[in-house]
């Protein structure tokens, strides 16, 4: 959604233009060895129309494996693709990428 926001795992605050920026760079980065899986995905909180959807982002990138705690705060929207809208994103390390 228009209003997204990030907290990117390394602590920077993202708004929308810099995360659709920063997803852009880091698909014109990759090459072939790169998958992302969605581990351990847990309800959090929720009303009629908003809800906190925890989970484990594992990411592979040439080789070199990260895994990151996010959460996430959905909001439905008749409007949006699948009926309900990305408003907020925070990320955390847990194994940061190896060098």
């Amino acid at each position: 959604g228009k209003d997204l926001s990030m907290v990117a795992p390394d602590g920077q605050i993202l708004d929308r233009e810099a995360v659709i920026d920063h997803v852009r760079a880091s698909r014109a980065s990759c090459d072939d060895g790169f998958a992302i899986s969605i581990e351990d995905i847990r309800p959090g909180w929720q009303d009629a129309d908003t809800i906190v959807v925890l989970y484990v982002e594992a990411q592979l990138r040439a080789g070199k494996h990260s895994r990151r705690q996010s959460s996430a705060v959905f909001t439905t929207s008749s409007s949006a693709p699948n009926g309900v809208e990305w408003r907020h994103l925070h990320e955390t390390w847990l194994q940061v990428p190896e060098r």
